[in-house]
């Protein structure tokens, strides 16, 4: 499956690079492929990175199945 995606503001981006679009790429192939970005409702998806900024993974954070009360 190919996904393109059209960035209108790279300002915080500086120069395009191709080393910079592997690392987006590599993101957002991460969030995709472990339901972080459509997969979750009623929780968060937390991106880390580390101390030189280097992404290191994804946490996901939700209930995957939770008792409701009856609504009377």
């Amino acid at each position: 499956m190919k996904i393109e995606i059209n960035i209108k503001n790279t300002e915080n981006l500086g120069e395009v690079t191709q080393d910079k679009i592997n690392k987006i790429q590599e993101i957002f192939e991460a969030l995709v492929t472990s339901g972080g970005l459509t997969g979750v409702k009623g929780g968060k998806t937390v991106l880390h990175f580390g101390a030189e900024g280097e992404f290191m993974g994804i946490e996901l954070d939700y209930w995957p199945w939770r008792r409701r009360k009856e609504v009377r």
